[in-house]
This record gives C-alpha cells, sequence and structure tokens, in this order.
C-alpha cells in the first residue's frame, strides 16, 4: 500500500482579482492521486464551475481535464491553480482522492481515500475619506469626485499611500460669502467614523412609572407643583438631580428640590419653565450605564456626538468607557438620561479609536500641528471709492470676515494701532467694511486681508494598512479646525 503524508496549500483569503496558489502533495513514489477543484455556489441555481487543468479556468461544463491525475515519480508533487478575478467573491473546494488502483491511502487525515479544503475569496471593501461640515451654507457644495478611496482585500495587510488634495471654497453669496477662517491644522483626531444605535434600556433610567401631571400652569418659573407626592411617583421618588421631561421644559433641566416648603407636591426647577395645566411631567435618573440593541461598530473610546428621539437628551460629551459584550451594556464617562428606543449617535475619533471600531488600520500620524496641511489661499480686494473714514468701500467683499478677525495691508492703509475688520456690509462687485482705526487709502488700491480667505488648500498623505470588513467612510471634520466668517454686525 502506497501513502499519501501531506497536502499543503495556503487558505488564507483569495483577493477579489485574480491569484494563483501552488499545492503540494507529499507522498510516496507509486502513490496514485486525483485532484479536483470546484466552486461553491452561491445559490441553487447557480451551476458548479470546475477547473480545467489544461486551460487552467472555471467552466460548468464536466470533463476529463478537471480531474487531474497523477502517480507519484518522487517524495513530491506540486502545482499552481489559478483562481479568477470576482470582485462580489467566491469560495473554492479543493478534493484530494486516492486514485482508482485501490493501493494508495492517505495517512495525514480523517478519511483514508479523500481530503478538502476550502479556500475563500473575498470581495474587495472601499474605506471613503471625505470631507463633512454642519455649515454646509457657508461652502460650495462638495463632490463625491474629491472623496479618496482605497479599495482592498479587508483585514489583511498591506501599505497604501493615499494624497488627499481638497480644495474647500467659501459660498459666493451675501448671506454666507463671509470667508472661512483657518484656526489651526487638523490633526489624527478631527478623522472620524461614526455610527448609531437605538437604546434598548438605561439600567436605573426608565420612565415608565415615573410621571405625574401638572397641578397649575407656569410661566417662566421654576417652582412646579404636580397632583402626586414625590414620594408616590411609580418607579421610586422624585430625586433632586432627575432630569425632566415635559412641554415647556428646556432639555436638561433637572429637579432642584424636592419637598418644597414642606409640601410634597411642590418640586423647584433648575431652569424656569412654562408648562400647560394638566401636561404630563415625566422624571429621570441619569446613570453611567446604557443597554443597546446592538453592538455593531461600537467600541470603547467613541464619544456620543447626539442623540435623537421624544424625550433625548445628551448631557456633556460622554465617552464609552467600557463595554459588556454580554449584555450590550456600555459604561459611560458622564451619567445620561436615556430612555428606551432613543438614538443614539457615535464618533470615533481619530486612528486608534476608528480601528478599535471598525478594524480599520489608518496611519493618521502624519496629521498634527507641526505639519502644515491646511493653507489658507491669499485674499485681495479693491478699493473702490477713496476712503475718508473707518468705512472702506470695495470692489466685492467675499471672502472678507467682520468680528475683529482680519487685519489688512496695502498702500496707505492706517495700521497705527489695532485695526480689524469690524463690519462687512456683503456683495459680490461692491460692497463695503468698517475698520477700527480711520483710512485715506485710494480708489484702486489693492488690500491684502489675512484672517479670512476665500478658499482653503488641504493637502497632506496617510497611508492605510488594513481596509474593514465591510465598505465605510471616515469623515475629516472641518469645523474643527476652520470656521466661517461673519458679518460682524
Amino acid at each position: 500500500m502506497k501513502l499519501i503524508q501531506g497536502f499543503n496549500i495556503d487558505t488564507s483569503n483569495l483577493p477579489a482579482s485574480s491569484s494563483a496558489r501552488i499545492f503540494q502533495v507529499e507522498g510516496e513514489e507509486g502513490a496514485e492521486f486525483m485532484l479536483q477543484v470546484f466552486n461553491t455556489p452561491s445559490g441553487t441555481s447557480d451551476p458548479v464551475d470546475f477547473y480545467n487543468f489544461l486551460t487552467t479556468s472555471f467552466s460548468p461544463t464536466f470533463t476529463s481535464a478537471n480531474n487531474l491525475i497523477v502517480k507519484m515519480d518522487n517524495s513530491t508533487y506540486s502545482k499552481s491553480i489559478k483562481f479568477p478575478a470576482d470582485a462580489s467573491g467566491n469560495s473554492y473546494t479543493i478534493l484530494l482522492l486516492t486514485g482508482a488502483s485501490e493501493d494508495t491511502e492517505l495517512n495525514f487525515s480523517g478519511g483514508r481515500k479523500s481530503h478538502s479544503v476550502t479556500i475563500t475569496q473575498v470581495a474587495n471593501t472601499t474605506l471613503t475619506f471625505a470631507p463633512v461640515t454642519a455649515n454646509t451654507s457657508d461652502y460650495t457644495s462638495f463632490s463625491s469626485g474629491d472623496n479618496v478611496t482605497s479599495v482592498a482585500v479587508p483585514e489583511t495587510t498591506f501599505k497604501i499611500l493615499k494624497t488627499l488634495d481638497w480644495t474647500l471654497t467659501n459660498a459666493s453669496t451675501d448671506a454666507n460669502g463671509f470667508g472661512l477662517r483657518l484656526i489651526r491644522q487638523p490633526i489624527d483626531t478631527d478623522w472620524y467614523f461614526t455610527s448609531s444605535d437605538t437604546v434598548n434600556s438605561s439600567l436605573d433610567g426608565t420612565i415608565e412609572g415615573r410621571a405625574s401631571t401638572v397641578d397649575g400652569g407656569t410661566s417662566s418659573t421654576t417652582a412646579v407643583t404636580i397632583d402626586a407626592n414625590y414620594t408616590d411617583v411609580g418607579g421610586g421618588p422624585i430625586t433632586v438631580g432627575d432630569f425632566v421631561f415635559c412641554d415647556g421644559v428646556t432639555a436638561g433641566t433637572t429637579v432642584a428640590a424636592v419637598n418644597v416648603g414642606g409640601d410634597g407636591n411642590d418640586l423647584t426647577l433648575s431652569a424656569a419653565a412654562s408648562i400647560t395645566d394638566g401636561k404630563t411631567i415625566e422624571f429621570i435618573r441619569a446613570t453611567n450605564e446604557v443597554i443597546l440593541d446592538d453592538l455593531t461598530d461600537i467600541a470603547a473610546g467613541m464619544v456620543i456626538s447626539a442623540v435623537s428621539g421624544t424625550n433625548s437628551y445628551l448631557n456633556g460629551t460622554p465617552t464609552i468607557t467600557a463595554i459588556d459584550a454580554n449584555t450590550n451594556t456600555l459604561t459611560l464617562s458622564i451619567a445620561q438620561a436615556f430612555i428606551d428606543g432613543v438614538t443614539l449617535t457615535f464618533q470615533a475619533r481619530g486612528s486608534s479609536a476608528i480601528q478599535e471600531a471598525i478594524g480599520a488600520n489608518i496611519n493618521f500620524s502624519n496629521w498634527n500641528n507641526t505639519v502644515t496641511s491646511a493653507v489658507a489661499n491669499k485674499l485681495t480686494k479693491t478699493v473702490r471709492t477713496t476712503a475718508s473714514g473707518t468705512t472702506v468701500n470695495l470692489n466685492g467683499t467675499y471672502g472678507v470676515s467682520g468680528g475683529g478677525f482680519v487685519t489688512i495691508a496695502g498702500r496707505g492703509v492706517v495700521n497705527t494701532s489695532a485695526n480689524t475688520v469690524q463690519t462687512v456690509s456683503a456683495s459680490s462687485a461692491a460692497g463695503s467694511m468698517v475698520m477700527e482705526v480711520a483710512q485715506t487709502v485710494n480708489s484702486g488700491t489693492k488690500l491684502t486681508f489675512s484672517g479670512s480667505t476665500q478658499s482653503i488648500d488641504i493637502d497632506n498623505t496617510f497611508v492605510v494598512k488594513t481596509n474593514p470588513l465591510v465598505n465605510r467612510t471616515i469623515y475629516l471634520n472641518l469645523d474643527n479646525f476652520i470656521t466661517p466668517g461673519v458679518s460682524g454686525s
């Protein structure tokens, strides 16, 4: 009896692009084996494709060329298998069988006559890098064509240098054309990934039963009378620090005092409220623990940046300090009054937090205050009429910010003391600005502005080392380092 003693092939994930793998069979001289390679259909209606060892391609038609039959003439046999490109991914089985002569056995696996391995071909994932701002009206629209992408096999270590080259332009409108102010350079933590999930419950924060009705309407006062004694509301007594939810009550308002004047129905709130008589008023205790419906893309170190839904309020900017994956419980750095059903928005800020959240390994170390990634482009304007006071008329003001942030230079400009632009009357081709110091600059004088601009160039590189399992987008928060200009008036 001849023995086949081993079968070796790299079974790590195949890329979505075409590739090849070499297999090796180890055995005794004279041992016989047959090899087949075929894919795993994605559905019952899909045919099985077999590998043709002559054409080195896959086909649903089975022929003798789909069987590789070998009688070993030495202790090893090796050959290459070519796998085609498949953007959606695939799965392949390599089946080793002993020869038909029945005089060969396998002595390295559970079966004496057959052995198989499976190799998975994974689809590429796309990691997208995009700018984002809450001040969309202050910019010209961003195009998806400006985004930078990394397309690669997920969870595979590589090193791809990506170059980012964006020009951010201020809106050319009278309402928002007051320029952009570059406050600092963008840094690692200005990059973030965001996800959201729904609260399943807070461990000590449910409002069910902890409610009453207002006894007598209020108008801009912190004093509130409720129909129930503060000790008799369901779910436990009302306590100082409980958050208060009711129409007419400002979000974030808490109970400042109970049993006011010895009356258990009288409360004092932390902020004045105007409440209609008979309105339901609810109370919730803050807690550092909250349970989510799901933990997908949630990791310790992420911050809660927003909350939405009925009776929702975000107290500060809490960070996830710990996660119990068995119970979907988050521990937060700041106690919150979250109730079942509200939606929380999370941000993983910076490369380390992003990797923890989605597995993407990105090196943003070149984004720091010592590296110039953002440059405010030079802003110049022309004096429209000769100035004789603090008001200077210009041939267009777009890009100039008021508010005391911007200085000017040019022939005849008087800068004998602090001299910033105080207010701007906006116009595309006319308009004016008011300075701190009276000016006598002549019509046609070219002025140079420092402190605001019409456009900012962002140019830097970063390295992507690992793509996530699924397509994800990483955002650069422009609002952290760019502030829209103002009229100043």
